[in-house]
């Protein structure tokens, strides 16, 4: 075999490895696909998305090419992908309620709904729920089957109440998740402290979650209430406390915690927005915000507010004059998201 042969199979393997390790979406109309997964005795996969939702970017991104969420998916499901605000898509979104972006549905072959995914979930996340969702574990459905024949299941009490928290409904939430708390007070079972985290989130009381860190030091959800907190200061913009918050996250969690990073890449971008919304910019405010983007991509590099940080560099560079460095970071936002907004400032740069 001569040299060009081998080349030719080295890159068709190279290709065949990227292609496998992304989630495979396959073309048709929703009859069609769900046709498919009838025929395989398949879940169908509907992710519903729109051109203008950056989370959607980010769950194609980090997610669809994760190489285990994409093993599972292609040898489990049928994935299919609609625009939900064109053709079908929007009769669709309709149809299965969808009220925010990214919502994720799983269908089995007849079109009834399994359970959904609703907004961005880092891999940790969506692949065990994606698992469960195929093999009928931890439904909606399969939850309330449980309560049913035992009423004080505390594992089902909890997942439901979170599941019907995350589905905005946190009146009923809150009731599963009290009755966790009061059938095992002392956390032998290990779900009440994470209970009470989401019961302090829904009264809203930074005093709340403040004690369930001081109750549970070492849960495994005391960095999720910590981010709450930090997160809640952005709110009122106060971000003296919050900088405290941060600084004691990165000291104990580390730079390189996926969820600690994600979340303060959103509050230094937080930041950088209220410096631009500022009608008489100074020069000194200019180059505070410069840094602070900076200091931002550190923190968000591979992920879609990547481009949101260019974007910011863009707009504080023109207005120091820097046409030429606004124009290479807008570029730079642009290839990683276009969107309209991003395009405007390009053609106020380009002016």
């Amino acid at each position: 075999m001569n040299f060009k042969s081998l080349l030719i199979i080295a890159l068709l393997l190279i290709s065949f490895k990227a292609f496998a390790n992304e989630i495979q979406f396959i073309n048709g109309t929703y009859a069609e696909v769900l046709s498919k997964a009838k025929a395989e005795n398949k879940v169908l996969m509907v992710d519903f998305y729109t051109d203008w939702c950056k989370w959607c970017v980010e769950l194609d991104k980090k997610v669809y090419t994760n190489s285990e969420v994409a093993d599972f998916a292609n040898k489990n499901q049928v994935n299919w992908k609609i625009d939900a605000e064109k053709g079908e898509g929007i009769e669709l979104a309709k149809k299965f309620q969808v009220a925010g972006y990214p919502t994720v549905v799983f269908v089995d072959g007849n079109g009834d709904e399994i359970d959904r995914i609703v907004g961005y979930l880092p891999v940790k996340d969506f692949l065990p729920s994606m698992k469960d969702y195929v093999s009928g574990r931890n439904t909606l459905k399969s939850l309330q089957a449980t309560l049913s024949g035992n009423a004080n299941d505390i594992e089902a009490n909890f997942r439901l109440g979170k599941k019907t928290l995350e589905g905005g409904n946190a009146a009923d939430a809150k009731n599963y998740l009290e009755k966790v708390v009061s059938l095992d007070s002392e956390n032998n079972s290990g779900w009440t402290d994470d209970a009470e985290l989401y019961l302090a989130q829904i009264s809203g009381k930074k005093e709340d979650i403040n004690a369930f860190v001081n109750k549970y030091p070492k849960s495994d959800l005391t960095k999720q209430a910590l981010i709450f907190l930090a997160e809640s200061t952005m709110e009122n913009n106060d971000y003296e406390t919050g900088d405290k918050y941060y600084d004691e996250l990165i000291a104990k969690y580390g730079n390189n915690d996926e969820e600690v990073s994600f979340s303060y890449g959103q509050y230094l971008l937080s930041k950088i927005y209220g410096i631009t919304k500022n009608e008489n910019i100074s020069k000194e405010l200019n180059l505070k915000g410069i840094e602070l983007a900076n200091t931002c991509l550190g923190f968000v590099k591979g992920s879609v507010n990547e481009a949101s940080c260019y974007y910011y560099l863009a707009m504080l560079n023109l207005n120091l004059g820097n046409k030429a460095q606004a124009l290479d970071y807008i570029d730079k936002a642009i290839g990683i998201f276009d969107r309209k907004t991003f395009r405007e400032l390009k053609d106020k740069i380009n002016k």
